[in-house]
């Protein structure tokens, strides 16, 4: 699911590009959820957006004094600035915009970016993990995260300098972070029930849900047995019995697609 909040402060031109994006992303069956707001003040209280199409002449905070207070906060939505005039692509620059639309919009524009805004955050999830912590998003990159649990509700993500907590179910985390466990005979199928990405765009493939509370990643495990999984700091995760030959098989097929085995 793409959130996409437009801030433009007339509620014409604003009803009209909700619905040309609701009906651009439909046509491409990309699941997506739209608010409209015609002040910054509003998007201010609101948590970060995937995507902030953002007029610049708006009053009393205009679009380039909104964009540098979710700069300056840690929002790294994907910005879209729209106005009339080119004068102020120069200090637009500052706040790091994916792209610059000149009103009147062209409808053909509109959808050739929301689909390399689309392609883009794609690419991002398939590399990343997005954690929402309050008002702030943290992107962590999939290759420093060590492992996750989940404990009192709470999911801790764990890299080599830091503990992440937020709020989240390993249910939803992963589909995105491993592919289904493999058969013997079969081996890995491509991953299913996977909502944003198409049939054609491969997953990590590098995590396994090692426990039902624990999911690791196997390019940080230095040894495991049936109990336990080992990583290369020295830290000690659980290994439920029944995964046990699974996650045998995840491994050695992790380590001869990354070229560490024969």
């Amino acid at each position: 699911m793409i959130r996409i909040a437009i801030c433009e402060d007339e509620q014409t031109l604003s009803a009209q590009l909700s619905g040309w994006v609701s009906s651009i992303l439909d046509k491409h069956s990309i699941p997506h959820n739209i608010e409209t707001y015609q002040n910054g003040s509003a998007v201010l209280a609101r948590d970060p957006y995937d995507i902030l199409l953002l007029d610049i002449e708006m009053e009393p905070m205009n679009g380039l004094e909104l964009a540098g207070k979710l700069r300056a906060r840690g929002d790294e939505s994907r910005l879209v600035f729209i106005t009339a005039h080119t004068k102020y692509a120069v200090d637009a620059y500052d706040a790091h915009p994916f792209h610059y639309l000149l009103k009147p919009v062209d409808i053909e524009k509109l959808e050739k970016v929301l689909l390399q805004l689309y392609a883009s955050l794609r690419e991002e999830r398939s590399r990343a993990v997005i954690v929402r912590q309050g008002t702030a998003v943290r992107r962590v990159p999939l290759e420093q995260i060590l492992y996750l649990e989940v404990l009192d509700r709470k999911i801790y993500l764990h890299t080599a300098e830091e503990t992440i907590p937020f709020y989240g179910k390993m249910e939803d985390l992963e589909p995105a972070l491993t592919r289904p466990e493999p058969a013997p005979a079969a081996g890995f199928e491509p991953p299913r029930g996977l909502p944003q990405r198409s049939a054609d765009t491969p997953l990590p493939g590098t995590f396994f849900r090692c426990h039902r509370s624990y999911i690791v990643n196997l390019r940080h495990v230095r040894y495991y047995d049936k109990n336990e999984i080992r990583l290369e700091n020295e830290e000690r995760i659980p290994l439920s019995k029944r995964r046990y030959k699974t996650f045998g098989l995840a491994f050695m097929h992790y380590l001869k697609e990354s070229g560490d085995v024969l």
